[in-house]
């Protein structure tokens, strides 16, 4: 899998960077058909203006996309985060593709 670790307005350390490749090339392995996958960290203030740091990945592949987007006060736990619903879209569509290629077994009643 292609992995793109981007910064917006700021540079991504090397720590944040090896963490995203590593965690998602593990998701990469769940569903083969995602080819490419692009982090964006930003850096954003809440409410009350307490700074935080934003992750959004988008994966795409054969006609397929799984987004997520996660907020936290560090770039390494937003990274924990975002890659936690990434994993359970993922493992949905896994589903639905290995549910495509397996065919339906209909019961059928016989000498009625």
């Amino acid at each position: 899998m292609d992995v793109f670790v981007l910064g917006r307005k700021q540079t991504v350390p090397d720590e944040v960077r090896s963490i995203a490749e590593a965690k998602l090339a593990r998701l990469a392995r769940l569903a083969p058909v995602l080819e490419r996958a692009e982090v964006q960290l930003t850096s954003d203030r809440d409410g009350s203006g307490v700074p935080r740091q934003v992750c959004q990945v988008t994966m795409t592949g054969h006609g397929y996309t799984v987004r997520a987007k996660a907020a936290a006060a560090e770039a390494p736990v937003a990274v924990d985060l975002v890659v936690d619903k990434l994993e359970h879209q993922v493992e949905r569509l896994k589903g639905k593709l290995v549910g495509r290629s397996h065919p339906r077994h209909t019961r059928t009643v016989a000498g009625a």
